[in-house]
């Protein structure tokens, strides 16, 4: 990871970001996306995978965080994108769960191979965020003040700290996306393709 002085041009070798709090994914997720235009909530206390062949965004925001996931509290590190944030590709897959009657694992896929998929302003809590192909960032400070980023969710119980550390950028590139995200939170989500499928087995 190169080293950034002030303001200027970032490139990452490996970007990772980190997660928000944490409830069970619902099915009418699947039924908001079938409806085009909408906002949507993702969230597990279990984490799930979430992969894209590349998300840009006119803005990233990245600061310590906390949830309350299985397991109990974690340290995490929270982001926020940019107002304008766009996917090529999204693929998620919850964790497996073992269905009662046929006594064997099933986990729900959600997918859209859309080149462009709007997502508007996004809020994520990850595990782990990684783009192993690098990451691009625009004009990017390390080190200002969560007070003076500019986060939208202030919530001490999400781990706001205002004189905490945060970073802020101005563009974000990250090609081939693969995280554990314990939730996502979507302003809009702009769909032409749409696949739901219950995967059995591991």
């Amino acid at each position: 990871m190169k080293k950034v002085e002030g303001m200027g041009r970032t490139r990452l070798g490996r970007f990772a970001a980190v997660t928000v709090p944490a409830t069970l994914l619902t099915a009418g997720l699947g039924v908001a996306m079938l409806q085009g235009m909408v906002g949507a909530v993702l969230s597990s206390a279990d984490g799930f995978t979430l992969n894209s062949d590349r998300i840009t965004s006119d803005g990233l925001k990245v600061r310590t965080g906390s949830a309350d996931v299985a397991g109990g509290d974690q340290a995490t590190i929270y982001a926020e994108t940019g107002t304008t944030t766009n996917a090529s590709g999204i693929e998620v897959v919850t964790p497996n769960v073992t269905l009662p009657l046929l006594g064997i694992g099933a986990h729900l896929e959600v997918t859209s191979t859309d080149t462009t998929i709007a997502l508007g302003s996004v809020g994520l809590n990850a595990k782990t965020l990684n783009t192993p192909n690098g990451a691009t960032l625009g004009n990017t400070t390390i080190g200002v003040a969560q007070s003076e980023a500019g986060f939208a969710d202030t919530n001490a119980n999400s781990g706001y700290v205002a004189d905490a550390f945060a970073l802020t950028s101005t563009q974000a590139d990250l090609p081939d996306v693969n995280a554990t995200a314990y939730a996502i939170t979507l302003e809009s989500l702009a769909l032409d393709n749409l696949s739901l499928a219950v995967a059995l087995g591991n």
